[in-house]
């Protein structure tokens, strides 16, 4: 068996994942796993359960709960014991992400003090792969993520600094080394110890002045919020960086040569292609091909907030030293969540990582002309340096260039909008050097190696500062049930807090309330929703407008079915379709990031697209087209033989 609380909950018994139904039975087993291996009172899993409310019969429900979970894990069931007021989980180290983390992290730390920090970054490193999202990620408990995420999510940073710290002492590559650190003291700005490994990172990159600016902003941040003043190792770094102490030198990697079109290491198929005859000094025509470093990224959001988890899962692999292949992600959501915005967040932060410069290019994958590969792969290679006359005609003579001329190097892809997985396959760079990261409204699945990233509306507390940083915390504060209520109305979807801002920006006499008010209303929701080019609905049509006839129809239908989520069996019956059918059509929404999915079989709509899908074709609730709609799915005949027989609602 394997479990899993350091990301999503997983249980796996070897051959499948098994499904743990129901948030209070996932909530009971986390709560379990947090305490493995002892007792654990009947009190303190109630408390999980209920989420800090436990009912007056809770003891009676809990034994209920306790033997629906150990039918759900079959044999592994047989692990949860009952002790004297309460119960007990035994799992074995190795099958147990939670300790395999513990063991990996302490023999690391144990060899880094030993000072053999080869084994020490190696095992502090396989300790942090165990990782796949915050800590008890999907657990429905505020109650037990408030007693149990918080020490989780502090011993992740402890492995992190003390790998830093092993590989600074193994003299590892500075600028990605510095990338890491930059995104790690934005998202972490209390831990001192990650800005004393920025400053030794940033002086040893030549960056002396850069390092004691970064210990005086520090050092004003402390005491204007705190009160306090920098820690002794902090202060210790200050004044070895001050009298240049030559003990926090560490070894440097040279960066490699430029590379000539015609030069060997750029291929000799390629060079033909892209010169015809080679000059005699390696170039084309004397005109070198990487003459510059491009850097084509958008400007970064001012007042980005939250996505604290993404920014660090996707700077650690982007930093990531020694990689044997490219990395590649797919940052995919449903219109107006933040993708790009992220994905830009990300690349600026980790710039330092790719001194061979950052390209950029809008895929226009969803306004129904997207950009040719062929294209995108003309404005690439110009801006590595290549003469706009001397890019090769053929696509895959501008592949071939395009690849030799990455060699090597270390250059950052960004691709947005992606239409699919063919539009972006030639356009991912091949050398280990190299990185891409893609946006797109679909999750691309098969993109083969990609790390898939779904991108989720912002939790509460994050729309809330979101809107404090657009509008002002006076304005919030002044009515904080009012802020609120828009960001729920929202949906708390970055591009609608943004246009309310903007709207609000633009009329100083509203308050709040005025605003909230405004968008109480359903049937007005998405019209409260736009302002200039700002535009919820504008932004989701071509999404619709993408679903063939069938699947359209599903995603209007289904948005009257029921005013929460549905089930497989409800969607069948509304869409009068077989089970497998109607499964097949939701599936679709859910990979175009129009449905959500948080269960096998149960799907939702976030706010703004139920208010969408309504909208089209008239169908709202109570208006005629939507009853006539509904009425004639639920008044054919529906046969109960074949798929739908031994299933229950």
């Amino acid at each position: 068996m394997e479990f899993g609380i350091l990301g999503p909950l997983v249980v796996c018994d070897g051959v499948q994942t098994r499904t743990v139904p129901g948030g209070r039975q996932r909530a009971l087993l986390a709560a379990l796993l947090v305490r493995h291996g002892q007792p654990t009172s009947a009190q303190f899993l109630a408390e999980a359960i209920w989420d800090g409310h436990p009912p007056r019969s809770a003891s009676a429900a809990l034994r209920n709960y306790v033997m629906r979970l150990r039918k759900a894990l079959g044999a592994a069931g047989e692990r949860i014991e009952t002790t004297t007021g309460g119960y007990r989980i035994n799992v074995d180290a190795q099958e147990f992400d939670l300790r395999r983390f513990t063991v990996l992290r302490d023999e690391g730390v144990a060899a880094l003090r030993r000072q053999d920090f080869a084994r020490a970054a190696t095992r502090l490193d396989s300790a942090l792969q165990l990782w796949r999202g915050p800590a008890l990620a999907d657990i429905p408990s505020d109650a037990l993520l408030r007693k149990e995420a918080g020490w989780l999510a502090e011993a992740r940073l402890d492995a992190v600094e003390a790998r830093l710290e092993a590989q600074l002492r193994l003299g590892a590559d500075v600028r990605a080394l510095t990338a890491e650190l930059q995104a790690l003291t934005t998202e972490h700005p209390e831990r001192e110890l990650l800005w004393a490994q920025l400053m030794t990172v940033l002086y040893r990159g030549g960056r002396q002045c850069e390092a004691l600016a970064v210990y005086q902003r520090v050092r004003q941040t402390l005491i204007e919020e705190i009160g306090v003043e920098p820690g002794s190792e902090l202060r210790e770094v200050h004044q070895r960086v001050l009298r240049g102490d030559p003990d926090l030198d560490g070894p440097t990697r040279p960066r490699p040569e430029p590379v000539g079109i015609d030069s060997p290491s750029a291929g000799a198929a390629a060079g033909a292609a892209a010169a015809g005859q080679p000059a005699p000094d390696g170039t084309a025509h004397g005109r070198p091909a990487f003459a510059v470093t491009p850097c084509q990224l958008p400007s970064a959001l001012p007042d980005f907030t939250g996505r604290t988890w993404e920014m660090s899962l996707l700077a650690g692999r982007l930093t990531a030293v020694d990689r044997t292949a490219p990395f590649t992600a797919v940052v995919s959501g449903q219109p107006g969540v933040g993708k790009s915005a992220l994905v830009g967040q990300v690349a600026h932060a980790t710039r330092a990582a790719f001194p061979d410069g950052t390209l950029y290019a809008e895929l226009r994958g969803t306004d129904g002309s997207p950009t040719p590969p062929a294209a995108v792969l003309r404005t690439f290679l110009i801006a590595l340096g290549v003469p706009a006359d001397l890019v090769p005609a053929g696509p895959e003579d501008r592949l071939s260039l395009y690849r030799s001329l990455l060699t090597g190097r270390r250059v950052l892809v960004v691709l947005d909008d992606a239409r699919d997985s063919a539009q972006v396959r030639s356009l991912l760079p091949t050398d280990p050097g190299c990185a891409a990261l893609v946006t797109s409204r679909h999750r691309l699945a098969d993109l083969v190696g990609a790390l898939p990233l779904a991108l989720d509306v912002l939790s509460a507390a994050e729309a809330e500062l979101l809107l404090r940083r657009l509008v002002g915390t006076a304005r919030v504060v002044a009515d904080p049930q009012a802020a609120a209520q828009v960001a729920t109305a929202c949906g708390r979807l970055p591009l609608a807090l943004r246009i309310c801002a903007a709207r609000l920006a633009a009329r100083p006499g509203w308050s709040m309330r005025h605003l909230a008010d405004r968008l109480a209303d359903q049937l007005l929701l998405l019209n409260e929703l736009r302002v200039g080019s700002l535009d919820v609905r504008a932004s989701v049509t071509p999404s619709y407008l993408a679903l063939d006839p069938a699947t359209a129809r599903a995603f209007r239908l289904l948005a009257t079915a029921t005013e929460g989520s549905l089930s497989t069996l409800q969607a069948a019956r509304a869409l009068d379709l077989a089970l497998p059918s109607a499964e097949h059509l939701l599936e679709r929404l859910v990979d175009a990031h129009l449905l959500v999915t948080d269960l096998p079989g149960r799907y939702r709509y976030p706010v703004l697209l139920r208010a969408f899908a309504r909208e089209q074709g008239g169908l709202r609730p109570g208006t005629v087209p939507a009853q006539q709609d509904r009425r004639a799915a639920t008044e054919r005949p529906v046969a109960l033989t074949g798929p739908w027989c031994a299933i229950g609602h």
